[in-house]
């Protein structure tokens, strides 16, 4: 699990750190919003608020610095996700 901090910069990965993650499922992550990690029985709000600069540099992470080559499969997921509420 440790192994996805490295996509986050490093206020937000020491943020995460915190907490034990062996049960974590998913990093909920929005500009200007509290960070929440959803783990198997429970959620816990990170009282840390990134900003606009920070989220762009973790999908840049993610996606080696080529955002447009993952441009579709970004789409595609948006689309399923809106699809699914």
């Amino acid at each position: 699990m440790l192994n996805i901090l490295r996509y986050f910069p490093k206020e937000i990965a020491e943020q995460i750190m915190e907490y034990d993650l062996s049960n974590l499922e998913e990093i909920r992550i929005r500009t200007n919003c509290p960070i929440i990690l959803k783990f198997s029985i429970e959620e816990k709000i990170i009282q840390y608020n990134p900003n606009q600069e920070e989220l762009l540099k973790i999908l840049q992470l993610l996606c080696d610095n080529s955002i447009y080559s993952y441009q579709n499969q970004i789409c595609n997921r948006i689309h399923y996700s809106r699809r699914r509420t």
